[in-house]
């Protein structure tokens, strides 16, 4: 704002109360005065009360003082009998200045008020649009992560296949040409190309979890979990496995990756119950809350130390080694994506030695479409 409309900006109110203290006198001299109304005060608390409302504590006053002075030295001389005549007249005067004034701080105390709704809302807004932008620059950021990811992994498959099949073929044709230490050489080259192999493949995968388009529509996870168990079938034979499987309700969501991740999370009870004698895994759920149905996935495994959960779900995060369990880190990172493209979420809870549950929720609203 430029110092003239500042300068005139700072006036207006004090000028508004001016007249509207004018506008009062002439009312309470007509048609006031010639209806009889002795009331002094009758017409100067409107004026009192806009003048604050408009321009704070100081512009009420100002009008207070401006119909104080009228009442007193202006209206006496366009009637023949003054205002002011005797002590209750004196003590309105009295109350009205009071008044008057606490009417002023109240209309200051709610201009401040809607001042600093004002600028709140302002800042408010302000972080919104900061808020947005920094999603968006973050959107940005991670579609171009991905479409890396996609890329370099898509680009690295066909050289590493050529590592590996030119490695067999060295060890095929070579071997009984080349001593202990060189087959172990060609051994460690060919068994390092396909973990990386496993490795692009699983991030691959990740990388097409959240860049694909959702196909939504009616999921019946009891079939998905059944479709699951025949996938992993293979890593089952001749193990020792109870299962215990509740009734799963149909839920709304994209078939092919609910399965994708019911895959993983079986897989890694599968997995990490190997070391027992007899596993024990139990899928079932609980829909008893409000806004979503949580599933969960419990096993008798070697579990894990809570202070670590939060690795769980991290991309390329192991928290035992690959000697001990196989596997490239990508499987729990999927479900955790899956499911909040689904609107839900997913935690684990788990102990050393003690086994390991797994939950994911999905929204009610979403189940019941």
């Amino acid at each position: 704002m430029d110092p003239k409309s500042a300068f005139r900006y700072a006036w207006q109110p004090y000028v508004v109360a001016i007249a509207l203290t004018a506008v009062a006198a002439a009312l309470r001299l007509w048609p006031l005065q010639a209806l009889g109304v002795r009331l002094a005060w009758l017409t100067f608390y409107p004026a009192v009360m806009v003048a604050a409302l408009y321009g704070g504590f100081s512009a009420g006053l100002l009008g207070t003082f401006l119909s104080c002075l009228t009442a007193l030295y202006v209206l006496p001389v366009f009637v023949d009998r003054p205002f002011i005549r005797d002590s209750a007249d004196w003590l309105g005067l009295a109350v009205f200045f009071a008044t008057s004034s606490m009417i002023s701080g109240v209309a200051e105390a709610m201009l401040r008020a809607r001042a600093r709704e004002k600028q709140a809302n302002e800042q408010l807004e302000a972080a919104n649009r900061k808020l947005e932008t920094a999603n968006q620059q973050l959107e940005a950021a991670n579609s171009e992560l991905e479409a890396f990811s996609y890329s370099v992994s898509h680009d690295l498959r066909a050289p590493l296949r050529h590592v590996i099949g030119f490695a067999d073929l060295l060890q095929a044709g070579a071997a009984p040409a080349l001593d202990e230490k060189s087959r172990r050489y060609l051994t460690t080259i060919s068994e390092s190309a396909k973990r990386i192999g496993a490795l692009i493949d699983d991030l691959l995968t990740f990388s097409r979890v959240g860049r694909a388009e959702m196909q939504p529509g009616a999921v019946n996870l009891e079939q998905t979990v059944k479709e699951a168990l025949r996938e992993l079938r293979q890593e089952m034979e001749g193990r020792a496995i109870v299962w215990k499987i509740a009734p799963l309700p149909e839920v709304h969501g994209d078939s092919s990756m609910l399965r994708l991740a019911w895959v993983n999370l079986i897989a890694n009870a599968v997995k990490y119950t190997r070391t027992r004698p007899r596993a024990e895994i139990e899928i079932g759920c609980d829909s008893s809350q409000d806004n979503e149905i949580v599933f969960f996935i419990r096993d008798n495994g070697v579990g894990f130390e809570m202070r670590y959960v939060d690795k769980l779900f991290g991309v390329f995060q192991r928290l035992h080694r690959a000697g001990e369990f196989e596997g490239t880190g990508i499987g729990l990172a999927n479900v955790r994506r899956i499911v909040h493209r689904h609107g839900g979420r997913a935690w684990a809870e788990g102990a050393v030695d003690s086994g390991a549950a797994f939950y994911f929720s999905l929204p009610k609203s979403a189940t019941e479409d």
